[in-house]
């Protein structure tokens, strides 16, 4: 059940949601009566606003913004089939994360409510419980204020862990951008497969000279990748990426570890490092 907070405008777009797009340039068409439908009954108590071509609807409490929405101009109707989720929750904080839709096994298009403000956003997540969302609400860039941050899952199976971020300022819904992991890697690593058994990581210039002879390889190393393996961390307030080492398919090296820091109004890496444990 949602928070009981006031009602709230939620603009329905297709820039927003995607759900539908259209225009309207006939003034007396904006002064027709447009009918809202909510799971196929007629909601009376509602006044839809036109502004810049959009229909704004006002959606008390999220529980009438649904997984479809559609728009007959003809009719003059917006119909809504609502069946929303709560999906992750930090109650004491009144911090809530809603899904509006789910397909193939994710959820999609989900709704962030902090304090009884809400906003839609185009992410989606794993559906199983083992790979909820994760939720942080904490002070990452030292303004004495807390950011709330969602962790998502993109996939999760054997030998294949990939997770995503997402950083925003619960004053405003604004998400802070975060510097890709892989990108870091691309910019601050090097490999070499010295033999059969021997590679060698080097972070920018400090190099990593490793024997894997022991470690019960089922062939030989043949390639070094990082795509696999894609955590997040929140550990005393700092962003953590653990990024996985592999030499093939279940070959583990070892795990790069970057953290990260706030500067020029982004999350960028501060340092990396390489663990083989």
């Amino acid at each position: 059940m949602l928070p009981d907070k006031s009602k709230l405008v939620i603009a329905l777009s297709l820039f927003l949601i995607g759900f539908f797009h259209f225009s309207m340039n006939d003034s007396s068409a904006l002064q027709q009566k447009i009918s809202i439908y909510l799971n196929g009954e007629e909601e009376t108590d509602w006044e839809p606003q036109f502004l810049n071509g959009r229909v704004y609807i006002p959606v008390r409490l999220m529980e009438s913004l649904g997984s479809k929405v559609s728009w007959d101009a003809t009719k003059q109707t917006v119909t809504i089939n609502a069946d929303i989720k709560m999906i992750a929750s930090i109650p004491e904080e009144d911090v809530y994360l809603y899904a509006l839709n789910k397909e193939n096994n994710f959820y999609k298009d989900l709704v962030v409510s902090s304090k009884g403000v809400k906003k839609v956003y185009e992410w989606k997540t794993i559906e199983k419980i083992t790979d909820l969302p994760q939720l942080y609400y904490v002070d990452l860039n030292n303004d004495q204020k807390k950011e709330l941050v969602i962790v998502l899952s993109e996939g999760h199976g054997t030998g294949f862990s990939v997770q995503n971020i997402h950083i925003v300022n619960p004053e405003n819904f604004t998400e802070y951008s975060i510097e890709n992991p892989l990108d870091i890697v691309k910019k601050h690593v090097a490999t070499k497969i010295i033999s059969d058994s021997e590679v060698e990581i080097k972070i920018d210039g400090k190099v990593s000279s490793l024997n894997l002879k022991n470690s019960s390889f089922p062939e030989r190393i043949s390639e070094i990748s990082f795509e696999n393996i894609i955590n997040y961390q929140i550990f005393e307030n700092k962003i953590m990426a653990i990024v996985g080492v592999e030499g093939a398919y279940l070959q583990h090296i070892g795990y790069l570890k970057i953290e990260y820091h706030f500067k020029d109004g982004t999350y960028k890496m501060k340092n990396i490092s390489f663990s083989q444990n």
